[in-house]
């Protein structure tokens, strides 16, 4: 069964690599030169590349079978969607403090504001991070719930370098 789901979700992520986007352009530059709608094709690859990655691990550490898989999927991709905009706005207000850093004028005026919408975001993202867990844990025996914690903290940790391009 276990191989099964594996074969399934490798199948689902050759679709995905075929069916996404060019090479990213030259010049596109750490924060986000280049073609928009390439930009956003890029972004939405690199989800379902993150989210396919959540659902093989967590499936493999919680034993589960192909329906709860897409059940998982489809729960993933609910809290993904709500992560959407709250990503975007602290990239936003990221890329402001750089220009600060780098000696911009008009972003300078905004730096407190930025930083804390900054650490707003990462109070809002913890907060939906529990809240996946308490979802995903619901009726789970306590030694499932502590795969299911130790999975969720090991990809969190492998996505920063997985976002950084470091996969």
């Amino acid at each position: 069964m276990k191989t099964k789901l594996l074969l399934s979700m490798m199948v689902l992520g050759a679709f995905t690599a075929f069916a996404g986007p060019p090479a990213a352009e030259k010049g596109a530059g750490k924060w986000g030169g280049g073609n928009p709608e390439r930009r956003e094709e890029r972004m939405e690859a690199r989800e379902r590349e993150m989210r396919l990655m959540y659902v093989v691990a967590i499936s493999e550490a919680l034993e589960l079978n192909e329906a709860d898989a897409i059940k998982l999927s489809e729960k993933l991709k609910v809290v993904e969607d709500r992560r959407r905009p709250l990503r975007q706005q602290m990239g936003e207000a990221m890329k402001s403090l750089k220009d600060a850093a780098d000696g911009d004028q008009a972003a300078l005026a905004q730096v407190d504001a930025n930083v804390q919408r900054v650490l707003d975001g990462r109070a809002q993202m913890a907060a939906m991070d529990k809240e996946l867990f308490t979802t995903l844990g619901q009726g789970l025996a306590p030694q499932k719930r502590a795969k299911l914690a130790l999975t969720l903290a090991r990809l969190q940790h492998e996505m920063k370098g997985f976002k950084k391009g470091r996969r």
